[in-house]
């Protein structure tokens, strides 16, 4: 078992420098940089706006070749822990999206609850729609599983706004009045009322994050499921006189579980992406906003920061996965 977890983290090291060579890359095809608008401004001064435009690229190290930029910047991060500085604040990239208005815990908590709470709900339904297949629990969990899956995230945050409009708050008329917590509440020490409330305005979010994966575990944990109930090593358990409660608990679902733990790094995209849209829809203050502001104004180094971060989120969820399934099935480990 050390041996695998030794050769699983070894693995992951060129992993982050394909990822961060990818997404330098990928920030190095969009047209313009940061400075372009600046030669509309340079322009109307009545300076040349190639050559100003050209100065601040010389300024901010922009102008070398992207290789060359990308090694520097990887070797900062390497070395020193150094993500380059902000174009937009002129500041620490590090120091930017690791300050607590970034919005970085937010979202780790959005989206670490939103995996917990679908998981929880899930595995159970999961199995009871298994247990009752082709019974009205059956047809009733799968009808909400195929809701979760078809309805975009931003249409059932919508929908959510429009119900607390309608039937709860007035003046909740736009997503950006929603945010984490009441005003009230507002530059206020965390009490029970005040986490309560955090937990009231999350929920929308929990929902937008949460729903698609809920939906997946649900839908391939019933087939999983049902699958295995036909295993002979079942029956034999049955032969022994074994409970059915202990067959299905112990036996069968640790099996089922298998190919659900190998999906899990699969399904992280889609709470990263459904944060972010949490994140435009809901206007939460998270990192989705600085990843989305980033975009906006080209802001090179947080840009790549922010999708190293995601990289190394996705990463390090597939490397749990895989260590998850190989204490499931010890026949991984010998592999």
């Amino acid at each position: 078992m050390l041996s695998y977890v030794v050769k699983r983290f070894a693995s992951v090291i060129p992993v982050f420098a394909a990822v961060s060579f990818v997404s330098f890359g990928l920030i190095s095809l969009f047209p313009g940089d940061f400075y372009s608008p600046s030669m509309i401004g340079a322009a109307l001064s009545g300076l040349d706006p190639h050559e100003v435009h050209e100065a601040l690229r010389v300024m901010s190290g922009i102008d070398k070749p992207f290789i060359v930029q990308w090694w520097i910047w990887i070797s900062g991060v390497v070395t020193k822990g150094d993500f380059g500085f902000s174009f937009r604040t002129n500041g620490s990239v590090a120091r930017y999206i690791f300050h607590p208005d970034s919005g970085l815990y937010w979202t780790l908590l959005i989206v670490g609850t939103s995996m917990l709470l679908a998981w929880l709900f899930a595995i159970p339904l999961g199995i009871l729609t298994a247990i009752r297949h082709n019974r009205w629990a059956d047809w009733l969990v799968t009808s909400f599983t195929y809701m979760g899956i078809s309805i975009p995230g931003y249409v059932l945050g919508w929908i959510f706004l429009w119900f607390i409009f309608r039937f709860v708050d007035p003046m909740v008329w736009k997503s950006w009045l929603w945010g984490l917590c009441n005003y009230a509440y507002r530059d206020q020490p965390l009490t029970w009322a005040k986490a309560l409330n955090h937990t009231y305005h999350l929920l929308p979010a929990w929902l937008i994050v949460g729903a698609p994966m809920f939906a997946a575990v649900t839908r391939h944990l019933k087939m999983s499921f049902l699958d295995t109930l036909k295993a002979q090593y079942l029956t034999t358990a049955r032969s022994k006189g074994l409970t059915e409660w202990r067959i299905l608990f112990k036996h069968a679902l640790r099996n089922a579980l298998n190919p659900l733990v190998s999906m899990l790094g699969l399904m992280l995209p889609t709470l990263l992406a459904g944060s972010i849209i949490a994140t435009t829809v809901l206007g939460l203050p998270t990192f989705g906003r600085v990843f989305l502001d980033a975009i906006e104004t080209q802001d090179q180094h947080v840009l790549t920061a922010a999708l190293l971060f995601y990289g190394a989120f996705l990463i390090v969820g597939n490397l749990i996965a895989d260590l998850l399934l190989a204490l499931l099935d010890p026949r991984i480990r010998y592999s």
